[in-house]
């Protein structure tokens, strides 16, 4: 049996619990498609990319890669997220060194 917890307050969650799923991805909009656009060779610029990862050993994309996220909420943590789903409005935490 699954056993669900609050991602934000860590509450144990019965079967009144809340999905959230982002996903971040980078956005293309261009204004004008021209000539060179069309004339550009994409697969050529793909493997100049796949042989530059297989030289440097780097595996992964750039940071501009899609990501997704899922998260569990109980209800009060719900509700304060549609509230201010980029938490916009809550006060920042001040954080104090233990020195």
């Amino acid at each position: 049996m699954l056993h669900y917890s609050c991602d934000i307050c860590g509450q144990k969650l019965d079967d009144r619990r809340f999905v959230v799923r982002l996903e971040v991805f980078p956005s293309f909009d261009p204004e004008e498609i021209t000539e060179e656009d069309l004339e550009r060779d994409n697969l050529e610029e793909i493997a100049d990319i796949i042989s530059h990862m297989e030289e440097t050993g780097e595996l992964e994309l750039e940071q501009n890669s899609p990501r997704k996220f899922r998260y569990d909420l109980c209800p009060e943590c719900r509700n304060q997220f549609v509230k201010d789903p980029l938490a916009l409005h809550r006060p920042r935490r001040i954080r104090i060194s233990d020195n």
